[in-house]
C-alpha cells in the first residue's frame, strides 16, 4: 500500500505537484486503510498490532488502557475524517457514511453500556497507579474537539441538545482533571476552550493557569522546552494547539497570553523551514518519531493566527514534501496502517505510551485543510526557502541558542544535519537512542544503541571491569563562537561530574558534513574509546573504499551503495579506523555498516594525544569525492610542542580558505542544559 500522486500541478506546486485536491485524496487514502479494519457500523476502530513488546495495552493492562486504545483509534482517525467531512460531507469510506459513523461512534463512546464506551474520569481514577495523575484520554479528548471544530456544521451541529450535553459532560471531566506538567496542559486548554465557546461552564482560572504555564516554558527562537527536553513536541503540539486555542478562547479572554503564543509562533516560522532538507524531508530525531510528517503542521497552523508571518508557498512545499516522504513508501504501511517505525517497523524508536493507532497523529499536518481554498497557503506558488538561494559548495548554518540546536543545510548534497544539546536523561533510558547523538542526518538515520563498543554518531567508552560499554547521558550546550559549536558530554552521569569521564565537543560544518575537534577527559584507565559514523543500510551491496591524504596523512573509509555514501576521515587522536557490520540496529534494513575510529589508553597520567579530529561526510548519490571534499583540512597546529593538544587552542587551516581556531578555554562557565 502506498499513495501515488495523480495529475500533479507543477505550475502552482513546482516542487511537489501537490494541491489542496491531493491533500483531500490523502484523507481518503489513509481512511480507507483504517476502515478496512472496521467490520461493522457499530464497531470501534481498533487497529491490528504488529509490535507487542513495548506498546500498550499489555496483557496485564487495566481496563482504562484498553479504552484508551479505542479512544486513540477514534480521535486520531477523526483528525483525518473531520477535514474531509468539512469539504465532502457525504463522503463514504469503507462502505460507511463517514458522517454517520463518527456521529454514532462519538456518541456511543461517551455513553455507558455501549461496546464503544471509553470510561469517564471518575471510573478511571480508582484504577490509577501510585503517583499517576494524567491519562491518555485527556490527549484524545483534545483531538476530538479539534475534529468537532473542523466539521462543526456537518457533525456537531447535528446532535440534539441532550446529545451535545452528554458529550460536553464527558469532555468536561477530563478538561477539568489533572494533567501532565508539559505539553499536555495544551490538551486541557483546548478541551475547556471548546466547551466555553459552545456555551458550557468552565473554570476560567484553571485555563489561565494552564496557559501561563505553557508560556513559561518558552526558551527562545520559537522553541518551548517540553518537560526537560527539546524535540518535535514543540512544533507538533505547542505550535499547533496554541494557535487553535487563541482562535477559540485566547484572543478574546486572555489577550496577553494569546499575543505571546502568536509572537512565539511567528519566531518559530522564521527558521523552522531549515529543519527540513532540500526535498522537505523530516529528520528522524527525538521521541514519538512514529508521528512522522506531523512535524510540518506549525507552518500551516501559523495561518490560524491574526497576524501570521509564515511564507505560504514555502509552508505548503514543506507540508506536501514531508507528507510525500512517507505516504509514497510502501514499507511505511502494514495492513493499510502507518507502522511503528519511521519507514519500516523499528522497535527501538517506539515508546510505551503508544498503541497501534498512535501513528495517526500524522493527522496534525492536516490542519492545513482548515484554511479556505482561496487562502494563499493553497494559491501561492511553492518556494523552497534558503535552498533556492544557496551557492554551490555552501553550507548554511542556523544557530538556535534557545533549544541549543544548530541546523546545517548542505547545498551540494541537499542534506540537512542537526547538532543538538541540552539533553539530560537517565543512563538506562531507551529514549537516549533518539537524542544522545553528536548530530542527526536527514538521509542517514540514527541506529539503535547496543552498548557493544561501537555506536552511530556517538562516543562509546569501555572501561576495565565494566560489563558493557557506556555512552554519554548528558549533553550540555556552550554556544557557538567564531562558527564553532561547543558542547560537553559526560558518561554515566548521575548527580555529580566528579570522577566522571567526559568529552569536550567542538565542531563546525564543511560542504557535505561536519569536522569534529574533540578533547578527551577520561580519568580512569585502561579504556577503549570509539566514535562511529552514520550507519549505512546494507542490502549486500555496500562497497568499502580506503583513501589516504598525501598532504596530511589523514585516513578515510568510504561506504558506498545505491542509496548514498558515508565517509569518515581520521586526522588525529584515533589509533586506527575500522568498519563494523551490525545486525538489527538500523531503522531501514536488518544489516548495516559503519566506520569507526578507536583510541586506547592503558596507563594513568601519561601525556598522550587528547584531541580527536575527524570528519563525517554524507552524500545521497554515488558520485566520486574530490580531494577537497574528502579531505577538507589543509593543516593542523597545536600550542604544545608535543602536538597532543593538552593545552591551548588548536588551529585548523581549511582548504576552503578558512582558519578555524578551536579554543576550549572558559567552556566550563558557558555550559547549560
Amino acid at each position: 500500500m502506498k499513495y501515488t500522486l495523480q495529475a500533479p500541478n507543477f505550475t502552482v506546486s513546482p516542487y511537489t505537484g501537490m494541491t489542496r485536491k491531493h491533500w483531500l485524496e490523502l484523507c481518503h487514502f489513509y481512511l480507507e486503510g483504517i476502515f478496512q479494519h472496521v467490520k461493522s457500523f457499530e464497531d470501534p476502530i481498533v487497529l491490528p498490532r504488529h509490535e507487542t513488546e513495548v506498546t500498550y495495552p499489555q496483557p496485564n493492562s487495566l481496563p482504562w488502557r484498553y479504552a484508551a486504545e479505542r479512544f486513540e483509534g477514534l480521535a486520531r482517525s477523526f483528525l483525518l475524517g473531520a477535514p474531509l467531512l468539512f469539504h465532502e460531507p457525504e463522503a463514504v469510506i469503507g462502505g460507511y457514511s463517514l458522517k454517520e459513523y463518527y456521529k454514532n461512534q462519538i456518541l456511543q463512546s461517551v455513553t455507558p453500556g455501549t461496546k464503544s464506551y471509553l470510561l469517564s474520569i471518575e471510573e478511571i481514577l480508582p484504577q490509577k497507579a501510585p503517583g499517576e495523575r494524567a491519562f491518555q484520554h485527556t490527549c484524545e479528548c483534545a483531538s476530538l474537539v479539534i475534529g468537532l471544530s473542523m466539521c462543526r456544521e456537518v457533525l456537531w451541529e447535528t446532535y440534539t441538545k441532550e446529545e451535545k450535553d452528554r458529550i460536553a459532560e464527558y469532555l468536561s471531566g477530563f478538561g477539568h482533571s489533572e494533567t501532565g506538567h508539559h505539553n499536555w496542559r495544551l490538551f486541557n486548554m483546548l478541551i475547556l476552550g471548546f466547551l466555553d465557546r459552545e456555551g458550557y461552564p468552565v473554570d476560567h482560572g484553571m485555563i489561565r493557569d494552564h496557559a501561563q504555564a505553557i508560556v513559561s516554558y518558552y526558551a527562545g527562537n520559537g522553541w518551548y522546552r517540553d518537560g526537560h527536553l527539546f524535540d518535535y513536541y514543540c512544533p507538533w503540539a505547542f505550535h499547533v494547539y496554541g494557535p487553535l486555542w487563541n482562535q477559540w478562547y485566547g484572543y478574546e479572554k486572555e489577550p496577553y497570553l494569546a499575543e505571546k503564543i502568536e509572537e512565539y509562533s511567528n519566531q518559530m516560522v522564521e527558521t523552522f523551514s531549515r529543519m527540513f532538507d532540500e526535498e522537505a524531508h523530516v529528520t528522524m530525531w527525538g521521541r514519538s518519531g512514529v508521528y512522522r510528517n506531523a512535524v510540518s503542521a506549525p507552518l500551516a497552523a501559523n495561518f490560524l493566527l491574526r497576524h501570521s508571518k509564515a511564507n505560504p508557498g514555502l509552508a505548503r512545499r514543506i507540508a506536501s514534501g514531508a507528507a510525500l516522504q512517507f505516504v509514497t513508501r510502501e514499507e511505511c504501511f502494514l495492513q493499510g496502517i502507518p507502522c511503528m517505525g519511521f519507514y519500516g517497523p523499528f522497535e527501538a524508536m517506539v515508546q510505551s505510551y503508544s498503541c497501534a493507532a498512535s501513528p495517526l497523529w500524522i493527522a496534525n499536518a492536516f490542519v492545513c485543510l482548515m484554511l479556505p481554498k482561496e487562502h494563499s497557503f493553497w494559491t501561492a506558488k511553492e518556494e523552497n526557502g534558503i535552498w533556492e538561494h544557496m551557492k554551490a559548495g555552501e553550507t548554511y548554518s542556523t544557530v538556535l541558542d534557545g533549544p541549543g540546536i544548530v541546523l546545517d543545510n548542505h547545498k551540494d548534497t541537499g542534506i540537512t544535519e542537526f547538532r543538538c544539546a541540552k539533553v539530560f536523561m537517565h543512563k538506562e533510558d531507551s529514549s537516549l537512542n533518539a537524542y544522545m547523538r553528536t548530530s542527526f542526518n536527514s538521509r542517514f538515520l540514527w541506529e539503535k544503541l547496543d552498548f557493544q563498543g561501537v555506536e552511530s554518531m556517538q562516543y562509546s567508552l569501555w572501561e576495565e571491569g565494566k560489563e558493557k560499554s557506556m555512552i554519554p547521558n548528558i549533553l550540555m550546550y556552550a554556544g557557538v563562537r567564531d562558527g564553532i559549536l561547543y558542547r560537553k558530554e559526560y558518561f554515566d552521569f548521575e548527580y555529580s561530574f566528579q570522577n566522571k569521564a567526559s568529552i569536550s565537543l567542538a565542531d563546525f560544518p564543511v560542504s557535505g558534513g561536519i569536522v569534529r575537534v574533540d578533547k578527551v577527559q577520561i580519568p580512569d584507565k585502561p579504556y577503549r574509546l570509539t566514535f562511529g559514523s552514520y550507519g549505512i543500510p546494507d542490502y549486500g551491496d555496500v562497497e568499502i573504499e580506503e583513501k589516504i591524504c598525501s598532504m596530511t596523512g589523514a585516513k578515510a573509509f568510504i561506504l558506498k551503495s545505491q542509496r548514498g555514501q558515508v565517509a569518515f576521515v581520521s586526522y588525529a587522536g584515533f589509533d586506527d579506523l575500522c568498519v563494523k557490520e551490525r545486525q538489527g540496529v538500523n531503522p531501514i534494513t536488518k544489516k548495516s555498516k559503519l566506520v569507526y575510529g578507536i583510541s586506547q589508553r592503558d596507563n594513568y597520567y601519561e601525556y598522550l594525544p587528547y584531541i580527536i579530529i575527524s570528519v563525517t561526510l554524507t552524500k545521497k548519490d554515488t558520485s566520486r569525492w574530490s580531494e577537497e571534499e574528502l579531505f577538507p583540512v589543509h593543516s593542523i597546529s597545536y600550542m604544545d610542542s608535543q602536538k597532543c593538544g593538552g593545552y591551548g587552542p588548536v588551529k585548523l587551516k581549511m582548504k576552503d580558505g578558512r582558519t578555524m581556531v578551536v579554543d576550549y578555554e572558559g567552556i566550563e562557565g558557558r555550559l547549560m542544559i
